[in-house]
């Protein structure tokens, strides 16, 4: 076969150049992420009931929502919690199930028991995690000098604005928000116009009750046409409750007449700090198929955009998480390139022919490149994990082209013929080269077989790792 391979060189060749172009192509659409995209088989369910006790919370929304999520097949473990206000069901996995199946189920299994849970209680979130949840970058909002309504209105202008418009860039998945101050409506009834009116506060309680209704749908038909009419009259603003109006003993009055109505901060749980100045932060969570470096592009013109419509907003990315894989890529290409002038020197030096450093040069790139084409096809990122994988490849690579363009150039030296030299050459080291390969996989390629989260993660490195020495073989 070999003997075949060194009489066609121009097939040979064109088959080489196919394959580079084709993997400098794949090369371009590799996804770049700090992680793996691994789903950590885990679902984690939040209930929110404000008002509510632990113990109620327990018996009318927990115990039902886990009679019937015990029903999902995969499942191997729930765990549940309850306090005031809020509760939490933690669900784990077997660690070969579908989970993205298990988010569908687990949302299916909600609107069956939806309907029996009490009316004040919202639809309980589901949450999967995944190792790419990891925030790419940090948006913080800053405004210098600012007061605490002034930070009022940034709060809501982050979420309302700011926000929607960093999802909407092709490659964020997810923007988590921190640091933001939320308002509440505070309403002090005049006692003294109460007590002239000889009514008391729970006439106020009563109005409010009354004005913030949902009233649902109705269907109208006339003939062949149908519409749909919804009824709001929720209270949404300080507004809205001063509009209301109370009949008091034949007279109209306003609710803004009988109480004062403002909007206040509600109580700060966490606080977000940059220098001496109160901020907000924003979390970017990128798309997991996304590239590290348009995302990186995208969001860096999208804040100097901000800049320039928002002058009175700072805007600063901060906790760069792409500067380690950017390290990580920046340590494999000067691998690259110390590899290939040592071995080009230490070649040069025993072998004195420019021809076989020249060789080792060649060879490197074309093996690399071919080893990138191969993880593309895989559907393998490149992230620190595979990176840690090639670049251990890597060295292995120089020696294997050492060792043929060495026992090449010997048979050659002997008196055979160039091609005679390569085939025969060629062939002597073959095998000990392959059982070479085989036992350095065989240390990595049982990483593949690992069960749980680190069985999945440290699949990229043993994959890296086995296409590197292969293509280099």
């Amino acid at each position: 076969m070999l003997k075949r391979l060194v009489e066609r060189p121009i097939a040979v060749t064109m088959t080489i150049i196919a394959i580079l172009i084709v993997g400098i192509v794949a090369i371009g659409r590799l996804p770049i992420s700090l992680m793996p995209n691994v789903d950590i088989p885990q679902i984690t369910v939040q209930v929110a009931a404000s008002g509510t006790s632990a113990r109620e919370i327990n018996e009318q929304v927990i115990k039902p929502l886990r009679m019937q999520l015990i029903q999902i097949p995969s499942l191997e473990d729930i765990r549940c919690e309850a306090v005031n206000g809020s509760g939490n069901i933690f669900m784990e996995f077997s660690h070969k199930s579908d989970t993205d199946l298990n988010f569908i189920e687990v949302n299916e299994k909600i609107d069956k028991v939806l309907s029996s849970l009490p009316k004040e209680v919202e639809r309980p979130k589901v949450i999967k995690a995944s190792a790419t949840d990891i925030p790419a970058f940090f948006i913080n909002l800053t405004i210098p000098g600012s007061s605490v309504e002034k930070f009022l209105e940034l709060s809501r202008f982050a979420r309302e604005v700011i926000a929607r418009r960093v999802e909407q860039v092709p490659q964020v998945a997810l923007v988590d928000i921190s640091g933001t101050l939320g308002t509440q409506i505070l309403i002090e009834p005049d006692e003294a116009k109460l007590q002239g009116l000889g009514i008391g506060v729970d006439e106020l309680e009563k109005a409010v009750g009354n004005n913030n209704v949902t009233l649902g749908n109705l269907s109208i038909r006339d003939g062949y046409y149908q519409w749909n009419v919804s009824f709001d009259s929720q209270l949404k603003s300080r507004e809205d409750i001063e509009a209301i109006t109370l009949n008091l003993n034949g007279r109209i009055y306003t609710f803004g007449e009988l109480a004062k109505v403002s909007e206040v901060p509600q109580e700060a749980h966490g606080m977000v700090q940059q220098g001496a100045e109160r901020a907000i932060t924003m979390a970017v969570i990128k798309q997991s198929d996304a590239q590290m470096a348009a995302l990186k592009s995208s969001l860096e013109e999208l804040t100097e955009n901000f800049a320039k419509e928002y002058p009175h907003i700072e805007f600063t990315v901060t906790r760069n998480q792409t500067e380690l894989l950017d390290y990580s890529i920046d340590n494999l290409k000067s691998n690259i390139l110390v590899g290939a002038i040592l071995a080009v020197l230490v070649i040069f030096l025993f072998m004195r022919d420019y021809r076989s450093p020249l060789l080792v040069m060649i060879t490197i790139p074309l093996s690399l490149v071919v080893s990138l084409l191969l993880l593309y096809l895989l559907g393998i990122s490149i992230n620190i994990i595979s990176l840690s994988g090639l670049i251990l490849g890597l060295g292995m690579m120089v020696d294997n082209s050492i060792i043929v363009i060495d026992n090449i150039t010997q048979y050659w030296q002997r008196g055979s013929s160039l091609k005679e030299a390569v085939v025969e050459a060629t062939r002597e080291v073959v095998g000990p080269m392959l059982s070479s390969v085989l036992t350095t996989c065989s240390v990595f390629v049982p990483l593949i077989f690992l069960s749980g989260i680190s069985g999945a993660l440290f699949y990229d490195q043993a994959m890296a790792v086995t296409m590197a020495l292969f293509t280099s073989l």
